[in-house]
């Protein structure tokens, strides 16, 4: 149970949902966009509808992807020397030979 809530699976489910937002985000927008755009009518109902989702979906993106970049430093942060250790990686300085 300690090893779901520690620190280092706390931060890559944090980036992971704040990359998985972004990408929804993302997705949503431009689905709205191609809607507008292939649907044959190309009306100005169309246009206003594709870009009031760019005008909520801009922040929302905006929002996740400054989200993204502080979960991967917090992965960054919560990655142990130890884990380096275990997997057979030297943590000290490298010889002289």
């Amino acid at each position: 149970m300690s090893d779901r809530l520690s620190g280092a699976w706390l931060a890559r489910a944090f980036a992971g949902l704040s990359v998985l937002g972004l990408v929804l985000s993302v997705a949503g927008v431009a689905a709205m966009a191609i809607a507008a755009e292939s649907i044959g009518r190309k009306t100005w109902g169309a246009y206003f509808a594709m870009e009031q989702a760019m005008a909520i979906g801009t922040p929302v993106a905006v929002t996740f992807a400054g989200l993204s970049v502080l979960g991967g430093f917090a992965i960054v942060y919560t990655t142990d020397a130890s884990d380096a250790a275990s997997n057979g990686a030297s943590t000290g300085r490298p010889s002289d030979d």
